[in-house]
């Protein structure tokens, strides 16, 4: 973890600085860029293990950014930022962060934050090589091809961010078993405390946009009240 490099996206260059100095205290490397473009270039030559992202950007707002790089890299990413209504964390959660800091913030919580993320990304990926010894999981009518980063609904190929894969990739490992809200934080997100279910519902239904015929009575990933979800389609052996 110490000498990764760590991206903070942020007009307010004293911001930048004050979270680069933190970051360097922990063995961090570090860069800020100022703007969106700035920050797609540095992600391009530079690729930073973790991104900090305001929203309120001058040359375009911070989900948007976040969208775009969405399609192209599974860099987790926290927004750090000002707009702390539930509405704004929910928009920021739905367009692929992994985590929501608001201003005023501790810089030293920041950095444990960061440090989680990146701890939880290798947990993530170290259990799926072991747990899963079949590089593709199949339902009635979603393949998974975990190898790939794949995922197909009725055959047609669809995008998924990279926690959406991992979510999906684990109700349907774990297929026909009700899994609590709290295993499934502590398994993708790798919480240990504060739980946020609301970034579970977010990121539930956002999936279900994506793989439910009707999204809005899910036949596939069923919620189980006051406990949590399952998925509800049979798996086939490969």
């Amino acid at each position: 973890m110490p000498g990764e490099l760590i991206l903070t996206v942020d007009d307010e260059v004293r911001i930048g600085e004050l979270v680069g100095m933190y970051l360097s205290k922990d063995g961090f490397r570090h860069l800020n860029a100022t703007s969106g473009k700035q920050a797609i270039e540095l992600i391009e030559n530079e690729q930073p293990a973790l991104i900090v992202l305001d929203v309120l950007l001058p040359d375009m707002e911070g989900y948007e950014l976040c969208a775009r790089l969405r399609q192209t890299t599974d860099v987790p990413i926290v927004f750090l930022t000002c707009k702390d209504t539930e509405i704004d964390k929910v928009v920021g959660l739905s367009v692929g962060a992994d985590d929501y800091v608001s201003k005023p913030f501790s810089p030293v919580e920041l950095v444990a934050r960061i440090k989680a993320q990146l701890r939880r990304n290798r947990i993530v990926y170290k259990r799926q090589a072991e747990v899963m010894p079949s590089t593709v999981i199949s339902s009635t009518h979603v393949q998974l091809r975990i190898d790939a980063h794949e995922v197909y609904v009725e055959g047609k190929r669809i995008e998924l961010s990279a926690k959406e894969f991992q979510l999906l990739a684990y109700l349907m490992q774990n297929a026909r078993q009700v899994l609590t809200a709290e295993r499934l934080l502590t398994h993708i997100w790798g919480y240990e405390s504060n739980l946020d279910t609301k970034t579970l519902q977010v990121h539930i239904g956002h999936l279900r946009k994506k793989i439910e015929i009707n999204p809005s009575s899910p036949s596939r990933i069923k919620t189980i009240r006051g406990i949590g979800y399952k998925y509800d389609e049979p798996i086939k052996e490969h």
